[in-house]
């Protein structure tokens, strides 16, 4: 890398944006911070009705809102680094304009991957164990009806470094050798 890199792989949940930022970071190295980090402080220790899940969310992005600026504070002047961001991006939400601002105050390339695939496969995807165990949605109907919701509502990035893969049918060796390539053209 000639420069510092800001990642940020968006998708619906069950869009594979983990499992692809999981292995750009085991494959090429970075520092991985997954928008469950930020849920998860307080998946145990509080339950969240649906109806105020857009307030709790508000609150997370708080938290990370906080730590981006920390980051930003406190980062370390070693050139060469590749933060990889994960999250579902409705439109109008802050995160794509903070953390092109967190890259540019890094001397960072803002590389946006947008992570598409049919409602179909999502809802497959979504009833797994593992998500289960990471307290991901897991549940197809209660997950049908935050897509129709969701869906109309995606954020989708016109930033020219922008990545947008329709990884349906793809596995995930397939997927990931996309982005990479993608990253490539950054180094």
């Amino acid at each position: 890398m000639k420069r510092n890199q800001v990642v940020l792989i968006y998708g619906l949940p069950a869009s594979g944006k983990y499992t692809v930022a999981k292995k750009l970071q085991e494959q090429l190295g970075g520092v991985l911070l997954d928008n469950h980090y930020f849920y998860d402080l307080f998946t145990d220790k509080i339950e969240v009705p649906d109806e105020k899940w857009g307030e709790y969310s508000g609150y997370v992005a708080n938290i990370r809102n906080a730590f981006l600026d920390t980051l930003r504070k406190y980062y370390p002047k070693k050139h060469h680094i590749r933060y990889i961001f994960t999250s579902v991006i409705l439109r109008g939400e802050k995160l794509p304009a903070r953390l092109r601002k967190f890259a540019h105050d890094i001397n960072a390339d803002f590389i946006p991957v947008e992570l598409r695939v049919d409602t179909d496969v999502l809802l497959d995807r979504c009833d797994t164990e593992q998500r289960r165990q990471r307290k991901k949605i897991s549940n197809k109907g209660k997950y049908q009806q935050q897509l129709t919701r969701w869906v109309p509502n995606a954020f989708h990035s016109n930033h020219p470094n922008k990545l947008v893969l329709d990884s349906s049918r793809l596995t995930l060796d397939e997927t990931f050798a996309q982005v990479k390539k993608h990253l490539k053209k950054f180094n």
